[in-house]
């Protein structure tokens, strides 16, 4: 049985491990992808739907398939945002440090790698919008 009186022993905290991903207390491992990945992943989608809107959206039925689009994205970075925020802070990207690799399963990555493999789709989604616009804009139809 415990004394009432006496205090609790002292917390430490945990050992810094800055890409465990089983951290259950104090800080985070997280995505540890640097925020300028995050926003350009963003930026991409949106750069996409305005030029697919400006290029095919010329009924309601159009539209309407691209604003339901548009909220599955924004429900996958929705989503993305709410469980990053529930789980409280990480650390910081190894990324953002001077040469800094991010560890995989398959092995470090650099930064310049882990942008390629990330942002590789929706940089083609936004050149598939902007053909479909020009497409559109040139053929006169």
């Amino acid at each position: 049985m415990s004394d009432p009186l006496r205090p609790p022993p002292a917390y430490r905290p945990p050992v810094y491990r800055p890409n465990d991903p089983y951290e259950t207390s104090g800080i985070q491992a997280g995505f540890q992808l640097p925020r300028w990945i995050w926003r350009v992943m963003f930026g991409c989608y949106a750069i996409f739907f305005v030029t697919i809107a400006a290029a095919t959206g010329r009924d309601t039925a159009t539209l309407m398939m691209i604003v339901i689009s548009v909220f599955y994205v924004v429900m996958v970075f929705g989503t993305t945002g709410i469980l990053n925020a529930q789980k409280g802070p990480e650390y910081d990207s190894p990324l953002d440090r001077m040469g800094g690799v991010l560890e995989t399963r398959t092995g470090p990555m650099n930064l310049r790698a882990v942008g390629a493999q990330i942002l590789a789709v929706p940089i083609g989604m936004v050149f598939l919008g902007l053909t479909v616009l020009v497409v559109r804009a040139t053929g006169g139809f």
